[in-house]
């Protein structure tokens, strides 16, 4: 009986390696933006384990300053691309078209992001749709009847969506907003609430986010590329709090 019980505990432990072996060495999904222009989305979708499938992928635009989602569609990447079947991606019906018309959105800097499974696009995209210069030069010179309360010296540091900075958040916050630079900051809500409109270097931030090493007088301010966070580094900052 004991014996029986050995080679079946054995018999199961080694199932359930295979199966994690199995799992480890199976091929993970991958996509990639093509162009974004003034009339279209394009990119591609593929995996070699379903080397012919034609697989969902789901494309999300935000607006950069204000981190509103303003577009989100599933589509299905299955378009013929030659370019794809002369790299050997099956048969190279992997591609995706999404037509868009920008004039309906207001003017600004959108983000375009794409996931295929659980998996982000090797290369989020940007787009300038009008006069994007507009909104930040209007946050580098605030308005002259703004109420300005100082609150002290802060450190400051960067934060960006890598998984090294967000811990694999990207820019989802801890509010439930969606991060973006010149606009978004990480606070100590017990120091600074959720909510609040502060004043860092002429840019007027709006605390949405919050992380386990930001205590007390410290921000976290988002950006965009993590060589932007590099260069940000730790500084100490006058803030101010924003009253209009």
């Amino acid at each position: 009986m004991k014996f029986r019980h050995i080679v079946t505990g054995t018999f199961f432990t080694f199932s359930l390696l295979a199966a994690a072996a199995f799992t480890s060495f199976a091929a993970v999904s991958k996509g990639r933006f093509e162009t974004v222009d003034a009339a279209a989305i394009t990119g591609w979708a593929y995996n070699s384990d379903k080397a012919d499938a034609a697989l969902n992928v789901q494309v999300v635009i935000t607006n950069k300053h204000t981190g509103e989602v303003m577009f989100r569609e599933v589509v299905s990447a299955g378009e013929y691309r030659q370019s794809l079947y002369d790299q050997n991606m099956g048969n190279g019906c992997h591609g995706f078209t999404i037509n868009i018309d920008w004039t309906s959105y207001p003017e600004g800097i959108y983000l375009v992001e794409g996931t295929v499974g659980s998996r982000r696009f090797s290369n989020t995209r940007t787009y300038t749709n009008g006069n994007a210069d507009t909104d930040v030069s209007q946050q580098k010179q605030p308005p002259e009847d703004l109420k300005l309360i100082p609150l002290g010296v802060f450190k400051t540091t960067g934060y960006c969506p890598c998984k090294s900075c967000s811990e694999g958040w990207g820019r989802h916050t801890s509010t439930g907003a969606i991060a973006a630079s010149n606009h978004t900051i990480a606070v100590d809500p017990k120091v600074i609430p959720y909510g609040s409109r502060i004043m860092i270097n002429g840019i007027i931030y709006t605390a949405e986010d919050k992380g386990g090493g930001v205590k007390g007088n410290h921000i976290d301010i988002f950006f965009d590329t993590h060589s932007e966070t590099k260069q940000h580094g730790v500084q100490n900052t006058e803030v101010y709090l924003v009253q209009s």
